[in-house]
């Protein structure tokens, strides 16, 4: 999606608050200041310009109120392959829009491409990828009940009525972040590769 750009004409109605409004912009997530923008009379809500991206963001009140476009959960990381990168972008993505079952569904699909990355068979059960995973020394052995908890959630959410929740997600996002960096932005093997497929 295109991101709603400030056109130069905007300059000359935007206007300076006696308050400057911090939060981390839903564009370029960054953590930034601003007093540009324009304010809804008889409310407490906010359309800001970012003054690193110049994209709006609409923010109500001052403190943890409603923003949008919301913030991704987790951290960027590098030397991903692009089917995990993807995936990995698009699950953060849901949570910024409170798609929390989406994020626990597309969390488990990029475990699985990242076990099918390092040549466990298409096709397969979920269970497979996080048993190839552990057996080729992907997840150490003592963490494999942390990552079995993306199949446990990930079968809640396709099957269960109850929704889940941002904890359920984050817990989630956190499990595959800390799987990503390890076998990949922290291993060498895999630095400075544009690779795809391993040798």
């Amino acid at each position: 999606m295109e991101s709603p750009k400030i056109f130069n004409a905007w300059e000359s109605f935007n206007r300076q608050y006696s308050i400057t409004i911090n939060y981390k912009c839903g564009y370029c997530e960054r953590e930034v200041s601003s007093e540009k923008g324009m304010f809804a009379n008889g409310d407490n809500f906010f359309a800001m310009i970012c003054p690193s991206c110049g994209c709006v963001s609409m923010i109500e009140g001052t403190d943890d109120g409603y923003q949008m476009p919301g913030i991704s959960y987790g951290r960027n990381i590098k030397n991903l392959p692009d089917v995990v990168s993807y995936l990995y972008k698009e699950a953060r993505d849901c949570f910024k829009i409170q798609a929390y079952t989406a994020v626990i569904l597309i969390s488990r699909k990029a475990l699985a491409n990242v076990a099918i990355y390092f040549g466990a068979e298409d096709g397969k059960k979920f269970e497979y990828y996080v048993n190839y995973l552990v057996n080729e020394g992907y997840i150490p052995k003592r963490n494999k009940k942390v990552i079995d908890k993306i199949r446990i959630e990930g079968n809640s959410a396709t099957h269960n009525k109850t929704s889940k929740n941002s904890e359920d997600a984050k817990d989630i996002l956190n499990l595959l972040e800390m799987l990503l960096l390890i076998n990949f932005e922290y291993n060498d093997e895999h630095k400075d590769s544009n690779d795809q497929t391993p040798n």
